[in-house]
C-alpha cells in the first residue's frame, strides 16, 4: 500500500524517485488529485516525480486516528467528511504526507473531496449570501417582542389575570428567518383562574378576546392535537401561532439555541439552508406528509455530532452532570449542559458546503433507517423501539423521546425524500456547476475569474444560490396526501353564537 506526493524539491536523502500514474487500484487509501480543501492543494500529472511511503508508517498515521480504534460496527457513516492530516518532511526518513484526507472507511476519494477549489469557495459564499439575506435581523425580532407584550396586556385585561406569552421556535432558536412564523406559549401567572380546564377551552377563549384587539386579523380556532389561535398582525407581515402552555416547545427553543452557540458560524447557515432547500424541494411542510423545519434541524445536530473523528457539535444532553441538576417538565428530563465552548467546534474544519454534502451522502447512503433512530441526545447509535418498527424513518425528539417527528412519512414520501438528497448530492458535486451557472448569466469564466479575483459579489452569490435550489428541484412531484382540514373560524363561531342569542 502506497501513498502518492509530489515531491518537492530539493531532493532528501533515502527518497527513490519513480515515474508514474495514478494508481486506479483498490487500495483502502489512496490520495488522487487535488483534494480541493486549499487552493494550493497539489494535482499530481503523469511525469511528475513522487515519493512512496512505507505502509508500516501510513499505518501508524492511520492508527492515531481516533476511528480506528473503534470497532468497525460503532465507526459512523458521517465520518467521510473531512479532516486532514497534515505531515511536514521527515528529513530523517524522507516521508513525506500533506494534506490527505481520511473517512471513516478511509475512502479518499468520495467524490465532492475532489471538487474544484471555486467550486467550493463559490458554493460557500452562496450559501453565507442566502442566511444574510434571509436571517432574522434584530430589529424584527425586537418588534416581535413589542407584539407579543401588547398582546400580553390585552388579554390580561380581558381575563382579569396576568397572562404571559413566550415566544418559542424559529424566531428565538437562531434558525430564524424574515419570513418565519411566531410561535407563542401562553400561561398564566402565577396560577390559572379556575374556568381555564383545558386547552381546548383556553384557547377558545383567546380567539374571541383577540377579536378586540386592533392589530390583530383573520383570528381562527385551530381544533389540532395541541389546539392552537392562528392570526395575522393588521401592522406588519408576520403570521402567528397561539398555544397553551407549551412548555417542551419552550424547552427546546433554548436546547437549540445553545448548540447555535457552540457554533455560530456554521450551524445557522446551514439550518437556514437546509429548512430552504427542503422546502424547494417538496419535502419540508409536515402538513404535506413530509419533514418539518424543525424535524430537519434534528436531523442536522444529530449528523453533526456523528462527524468523526471531531465532531462539530458535543452532545449537550449527554454531558457529565450531577442527578440533582435534572429537571422535569411533563414527566420529561429536560436538563442540558448550560456552558459553552466554541472553540471545541473550530477543530473540525469542514466548510459549510462541506457538512452539507455530507449531510446529504450521510442520510441518502449510509444512515440504517430500518434499525435506526436519528436523535441528538446522545452519541450512540439508538435502536428503534417495538412500536416505532412501522415507521420507515424515526426522528425522536430531544426531550420527548417517545414522540416520532417522522410519524407523518409513509413509504412513498421516505423514498422521495431519500432521492431528493441523492439528487442534490449530484448536484452540488458536479464539478461544472459553477460554469454553468457562469455562463448562464451570460459571463466569460475566464474573464469573471480574472477581473474578481476568484470570488464572487455577494450579488452573484445570491443568484448562485437560487441556481443551486433550482437545480435541486426534481423533476418527480413529491407524493401527494390528503389532510383533513380541522380549522375553524372563530370569527364565524362568534357570529353563530351572537345571532343564536339574539334569536333566543
Amino acid at each position: 500500500m502506497t501513498v502518492l506526493q509530489k515531491l518537492s524539491p530539493p531532493k532528501v536523502k533515502g527518497v527513490v524517485k519513480t515515474t508514474t500514474t495514478r494508481s486506479s487500484s483498490s487500495s483502502p487509501c489512496k490520495m488522487s488529485g487535488s483534494s480541493g480543501y486549499y487552493e494550493d492543494d497539489i494535482t499530481l500529472e503523469e511525469d511528475d516525480a513522487i515519493v512512496s511511503m512505507p505502509e508500516s508508517t501510513l499505518i501508524e498515521c492511520f492508527g492515531n486516528l481516533a476511528v480506528t480504534k473503534r470497532p468497525a460496527h460503532l465507526r459512523p457513516p458521517a465520518a467521510f467528511c473531512l479532516p486532514f492530516v497534515s505531515m511536514s518532511n521527515d528529513v530523517m526518513s524522507g516521508h513525506a504526507l500533506k494534506h490527505i484526507t481520511l473517512t471513516s472507511v478511509f475512502d479518499a476519494l468520495h467524490p465532492y473531496v475532489g471538487m474544484p477549489y471555486l467550486n467550493r469557495v463559490d458554493l460557500s459564499t452562496a450559501m453565507n449570501a442566502h442566511w444574510m439575506r434571509n436571517c432574522l435581523e434584530v430589529e424584527q425580532s425586537d418588534l416581535f417582542h413589542r407584539f407579543a407584550l401588547e398582546m400580553q396586556v390585552h388579554l390580561t385585561a380581558c381575563f382579569g389575570c396576568r397572562v404571559v406569552l413566550d415566544i418559542y421556535g424559529s424566531t428565538r432558536n437562531g434558525f430564524g428567518t424574515r419570513f418565519c412564523d411566531v410561535d407563542m406559549s401562553l400561561s398564566f401567572v402565577p396560577s390559572p383562574p379556575q374556568w381555564a380546564t383545558s386547552s381546548d377551552r383556553v384557547m377558545r377563549a383567546v380567539a374571541k378576546a383577540l377579536v378586540d384587539f386592533p392589530k390583530v386579523v383573520d383570528e381562527r380556532y385551530v381544533n389540532a392535537k395541541v389546539p392552537i389561535v392562528r392570526f395575522r398582525s393588521s401592522d406588519m407581515d408576520m403570521e402567528a401561532d397561539i398555544s397553551y402552555k407549551n412548555d417542551l416547545a419552550l424547552h427546546n427553543t433554548q436546547l437549540l439555541q445553545q448548540y447555535c452557540k457552540w457554533d455560530p458560524e456554521r450551524l445557522p447557515t446551514l439550518g437556514v439552508w437546509v429548512k430552504a432547500w427542503a422546502k424547494r424541494s417538496g419535502i419540508g411542510e409536515a402538513s404535506k406528509g413530509s419533514l418539518s423545519s424543525y424535524a430537519w434541524i434534528v436531523m442536522l445536530i444529530h449528523y453533526l455530532q456523528q462527524v468523526e473523528p471531531i465532531p462539530v457539535l458535543p452532545c449537550l444532553q449527554e454531558m457529565n452532570h450531577q442527578k440533582s441538576e435534572n429537571v422535569y417538565v411533563q414527566g420529561y428530563n429536560v436538563y442540558y449542559w448550560k456552558f459553552v465552548d466554541a472553540t471545541r467546534s473550530r477543530r473540525c474544519r469542514a466548510s459549510v458546503v462541506d457538512l452539507f454534502v455530507g449531510f446529504l451522502d450521510y442520510y441518502a447512503t449510509y444512515f440504517d433507517y430500518s434499525s435506526n433512530v436519528i436523535q441528538m441526545v446522545s452519541k450512540r447509535l439508538e435502536y428503534k423501539p417495538d412500536r416505532w418498527y412501522k415507521y420507515p424513518m424515526c426522528i425522536a425528539d430531544p426531550f420527548e423521546t417517545d414522540h416520532n417527528l417522522a410519524q407523518g412519512v409513509d413509504q412513498p414520501m421516505f423514498e422521495y425524500i431519500r432521492s431528493c438528497m441523492e439528487h442534490s448530492k449530484k448536484v452540488f458535486t458536479d464539478r461544472r456547476l459553477r460554469a454553468e451557472f457562469l455562463s448562464g448569466y451570460g459571463f466569460d469564466v475566464d474573464e469573471y475569474d480574472s477581473r474578481h479575483r476568484n470570488e464572487m459579489t455577494m450579488e452573484t452569490a445570491a443568484q448562485f444560490g437560487e441556481f443551486l435550489f433550482h437545480k435541486c428541484i426534481m423533476v418527480k412531484q413529491a407524493p401527494t396526501r390528503q389532510f383533513r382540514d380541522r380549522s375553524m373560524s372563530q370569527s364565524t363561531s362568534t357570529s353563530n353564537t351572537s345571532s343564536a342569542s339574539s334569536s333566543g
